[in-house]
């Protein structure tokens, strides 16, 4: 819940992003001191799930690439660890949800450069989790070939020479709570892209008039922003209650409503937004980058439907999403 001092905030922490952007164009942040000058600390007590809801609300509408994903999911890690660390070894991308590290290697995606001291997730038996911490110096670490040529993203790939501590129950919270921030700032993207497409159709003109006066047009940016309101209420209801399958559930449909959104926005801008000269192309690159981490809507749309039909018999209903017992 939020008062009449929120609205400072949220201007403070956009301002803060479109200022990482514009002075680290390609480069991977670590906002953390920016985010301690205004008190962050005392903010995300007073405001817990606004505050991290706002940082990738702020990241998707800037374009920023910053180490937010990485602040959040290791505060939920945070009990597991002695001493700091500086980021985690994420699911490569074919793997999607699941670490691809086992018990001798490592195998992931780190975003950013590869550096410091990082979080491994190892797979299990029956799908149990641990974490152990191991120096990026032991690692090789290549940055991929991005579709969105301005993240910084590492393959990484090395032995595993770490204490492994039992994390299941701490890891589930923490993919989580990354895909429902990956879901705030796919949401975000989708928004800009929207505004963008909407500007143009007020001002593109043929045949002596406005192209958004032309029902096509109109229609397809309606239904796309139907799709896009559609998502963002079910991202809010998975702030407000938190839980795993909820927050899958909102990240494949951020996924789904950014992808509508582009198709409709590309449509209507035409040969323009394709190109580099124009916005649009910005925020449809990085919604499908940002869409592949921790499991694309695809790959997150299988496994629900794989878990919601598991536990289905005759006669019991399929179980609300926001209301899901976790185990």
């Amino acid at each position: 819940m939020t008062d009449e001092s929120w609205p400072m905030v949220e201007d403070a922490v956009f301002r803060l992003f479109n200022e990482v952007a514009a002075k680290n164009s390609g480069e991977h942040v670590a906002v953390g001191p920016q985010l301690a000058e205004l008190g962050w600390s005392d903010i995300e007590v007073e405001y817990p799930i606004e505050a991290c809801e706002l940082l990738f609300r702020a990241q998707g509408r800037s374009l920023a690439n910053t180490d937010c994903l990485d602040r959040v999911m290791l505060a939920e890690l945070a009990a597991l660890l002695d001493e700091p660390v500086d980021g985690i070894v994420l699911p490569d991308l074919v793997a999607g949800y699941s670490p691809g590290s086992d018990g001798d290697r490592v195998a992931g995606i780190v975003l950013g450069p590869l550096q410091g001291r990082l979080v491994v997730p190892v797979c299990g038996a029956m799908g149990t989790v641990s974490v152990g911490v191991v120096d990026a110096g032991q690692l090789t670490g290549q940055r991929l070939d991005t579709f969105d040529p301005s993240v910084y993203w590492t393959q990484v790939s090395g032995p595993l020479d770490a204490v492994l501590v039992e994390a299941s129950t701490e890891w589930n919270r923490a993919i989580a709570a990354a895909h429902r921030a990956l879901a705030t700032e796919l949401v975000a993207l989708a928004a800009e892209a929207l505004r963008i497409a909407v500007e143009h159709v007020k001002v593109r003109v043929q045949f002596g008039v406005q192209i958004g006066s032309f029902q096509s047009p109109r229609h397809a940016l309606a239904d796309a922003s139907a799709v896009l309101e559609g998502a963002r209420a079910l991202l809010g209801e998975s702030w407000r209650y938190g839980g795993r399958l909820s927050a899958q559930t909102a990240k494949v449909a951020a996924g789904r409503a950014h992808r509508a959104v582009s198709d409709a926005a590309l449509q209507v801008c035409g040969a323009i937004g394709l190109t580099a000269e124009h916005d649009l192309h910005r925020y449809v690159e990085r919604g499908f980058q940002v869409d592949s981490l921790c499991g694309s809507a695809d790959q997150l749309e299988a496994l629900l439907a794989g878990r919601l039909f598991d536990i289905y018999a005759p006669g019991r209903a399929l179980p609300a999403i926001v209301t899901w017992a976790e185990d």
